[in-house]
């Protein structure tokens, strides 16, 4: 029996328990431990043979702390097997210092942008702005421009309404002088006419219209009552009472005491004159009965 021992104890040295640092061969961080559960294990072999020479078939306790151990060992080795290396604090300090250097210049940058969309905005809003202004302007000069245009068309206007009227002033006025110059010489060419005896050419005629006729055609009803029936003249007398008067100078029995003191040259002319205005005031005449009735 001892010399079984002996030779089992020669079999199964005792292998103390060492560490070794080694670098794998793809130079990793991991170190290889060779782990103390294998020298137990050792050890636990040769106990066992030694209570299997002696016939004790029961279990050991060792052999249930050497398979903990082996369970433990094992997951511990499969965790660092599929778990990245550990990182040293001077690399995540840098690789955390690349972070905030990183993340300060996104936030510089987008900072920076921020600034710049800012500064565009304010630009795009002083452009509006300059824009709106000169477009007030503009209108502010057109309307003040229309507003000037107005007033001088107003004013033009208003002084050719002016002009007008002080035209039609002058012009009535000078009718109505000229009306009455010819009633004024109407009547004392006619007083004149009767105690003269001097020839009486066409034009030499008191005819009783406002400008002298130059022929017949120029002695119309209308060219009659111009003068007859203008309220400048005879106030006192009636439509009627003019017409009568002046049928009592111009009908032909009356005319004709004067007809011999026309030239052959003009006789003609002056009995168609003196026919036409005497058919004239009867006409005249006629229609002022007409109204009477």
């Amino acid at each position: 029996m001892m010399h079984m021992q002996q030779s089992h104890s020669s079999a199964y040295p005792e292998r103390p328990y060492s560490r070794s640092h080694k670098r794998s061969q793809s130079s990793s961080a991991y170190e290889t431990i060779e782990v103390p559960w294998k020298q137990v294990a050792y050890a636990f072999t040769w106990a066992a043979e030694e209570q299997f020479m002696k016939g004790n078939r029961r279990p050991l306790k060792t052999e249930e702390w050497v398979r903990e151990q082996q369970h433990i060992y094992t997951s511990q080795e499969t965790f660092r097997a599929t778990s990245p290396p550990p990182r040293s604090t001077p690399y995540r300090t840098e690789e955390w210092d690349d972070i905030r250097n990183i993340y300060g210049m996104e936030a510089d940058l987008w900072m920076r942008q921020e600034e710049q969309a800012r500064r565009l905005t304010e630009e795009r809003e002083k452009a509006r702005a300059r824009i709106q202004d000169e477009v007030r302007r503009i209108d502010a000069q057109l309307r003040h421009k229309r507003e000037c245009e107005k007033r001088e068309r107003d004013a033009g206007r208003r002084r050719a309404h002016a002009e007008q009227q002080e035209k039609e002033r002058r012009d009535r006025a000078k009718l109505e002088k000229l009306i009455i110059n010819a009633w004024t010489n109407y009547e004392s060419r006619w007083k004149s006419l009767v105690s003269s005896t001097e020839p009486l050419e066409f034009k030499k005629i008191p005819w009783p219209l406002i400008i002298p006729p130059r022929n017949t055609n120029d002695i119309t009803r209308d060219a009659l009552v111009a003068l007859i029936f203008s309220p400048l003249h005879s106030q006192d007398q009636s439509r009627k009472d003019r017409i009568r008067s002046a049928l009592l100078r111009w009908h032909p029995d009356r005319f004709r005491r004067l007809i011999g003191r026309v030239p052959l040259k003009d006789r003609e002319a002056v009995e168609e004159g003196v026919g036409i205005v005497a058919r004239c005031l009867n006409e005249l005449m006629e229609k002022e009965k007409r109204k009477a009735l």
